[in-house]
């Protein structure tokens, strides 16, 4: 798994559209909410998601983490993301359904309607993106990557 999350870093770094977050001691790269750092004095490589856990950065699921293994840095940041904007979008419906059933004013469920629209646009978006990239058989998967290096 080591040497594929290895593979993994090193897409990140050649992606050109992540921001580089370098800062004493690590290499970190992040985009779209998810972070990947490398500890430079061990090695150790973790990839977070900046937009769960609250205070504290969500740490991945191992299913999360697989996505990222078998399908590459690009399709894993795109895969995460599209859940985060499901998270986002449940959240939006309990409320507006609330706010209906409390008869609370129409301008917070106005709100909840255009938020729920912006985040749709995203998600669409990168729901395009995605497929887009699978279309292409775009070629990144970790294990593919890792045979044209041997």
């Amino acid at each position: 798994m080591n040497k594929k999350l290895d593979i993994v870093f090193k897409q990140a770094l050649k992606d050109e559209t992540s921001k580089k977050i370098d800062g004493k001691g690590y290499e970190c790269r992040c985009i779209m909410g998810i972070k990947i750092i490398r500890d430079n004095l061990s090695g150790e490589i973790e990839i977070i998601n900046t937009k769960k856990g609250g205070q504290y950065y969500g740490a991945l699921s191992q299913e999360e983490y697989f996505i990222f293994l078998e399908n590459g840095w690009k399709i894993g940041v795109y895969t995460l993301s599209l859940s985060n904007y499901r998270s986002k979008l449940d959240i939006i419906e309990q409320r507006i359904k609330q706010y209906i059933n409390d008869k609370k004013s129409e301008k917070q469920i106005g709100i909840l309607k255009s938020s729920r629209e912006r985040i749709l646009n995203k998600y669409s978006e990168i729901n395009s993106k995605l497929n887009q990239l699978n279309q292409l058989n775009y070629g990144n998967k970790v294990n593919r990557e890792e045979a044209d290096n041997v």
